[in-house]
């Protein structure tokens, strides 16, 4: 067990390291890595997407979304011809290592504990590997990270192999002397697959889109969330064939 809780924790500390850059979408893009095995569907034919995240849960704002993302990821992987079995196989076996190990998050402190992580991890595919159906794991996260607008141009910003411009609401225009250089929160999805040894097959991401706009209704021009987010579909669409590139291509 001692083996397989330090394979959990490697396989955590790479999958949640990422990297987004500024110099443009395809040096942007995200560095996926791809076991050529998965491609075989007798042996990893048979999948399920997680209930949860791998690591910490997604913006509240964000996992509204969740169930519509798994949805169209499931499609994704229904027509490249695997077999969905239902989320609830991993919720359960997910409930039980909980209730063994108590939770890995702390919604009071923001916290991840990573120990507790790997030993419910470790529970939940023992579980699944018992009950035979299940042949990997697919994680999907939906997780906010920070981008730049270029200060001159068309004020592009460049992440996870997308390009987006920016919104501007409220006023005239944007004040010439306005400062671009500030982080501003933007969505991926991240995607893991993993066996139920816990060895990584799949670490893929793509971007979706700014979640702020700029709004012009203050004399001092500020960054502030969206109401509605997610909601343009060809974006949505785009940042799930970059996630699951090069597995799966359309």
């Amino acid at each position: 067990m001692r083996t397989l809780y330090l394979l959990i924790l490697t396989a955590f500390l790479t999958a949640c390291a990422g990297s987004t850059g500024s110099d443009g979408s395809a040096a942007t893009a995200y560095p996926a890595t791809y076991d050529a095995r998965l491609a075989d569907k007798a042996q990893f034919g048979r999948l399920v997407i997680a209930s949860v995240n791998f690591g910490k849960p997604s913006r509240a704002y964000l996992a509204q979304h969740e169930a519509r993302v798994d949805r169209l990821v499931a499609e994704r992987l229904t027509a490249a011809g695997y077999q969905l079995l239902p989320s609830e196989l991993f919720a359960q076996a997910w409930k039980e290592g909980v209730r063994k190990w108590g939770e890995p998050y702390n919604p009071g402190t923001g916290k991840l504990n990573e120990t507790v992580l790997q030993y419910v991890l470790a529970e939940t595919v023992n579980a699944l590997a018992a009950e035979g159906q299940v042949q990997a794991i697919v994680f999907t996260n939906l997780e906010e990270t920070q981008v730049y607008f270029s200060p001159g141009g068309n004020h592009s910003a460049h992440f996870l192999g997308v390009t987006r411009r920016p919104a501007a609401r409220g006023g005239e225009g944007v004040p010439g002397d306005f400062d671009w250089v500030q982080g501003v929160d933007a969505v991926g999805l991240y995607v893991n697959v993993f066996d139920l040894k816990l060895q990584r097959l799949f670490n893929g991401a793509g971007g979706i889109e700014v979640t702020e706009y700029l709004n012009l209704k203050p004399s001092t021009p500020r960054w502030t969330r969206e109401k509605t987010v997610l909601d343009n579909a060809s974006w949505l669409e785009e940042g799930i064939d970059l996630a699951l590139k090069p597995w799966i291509q359309r």
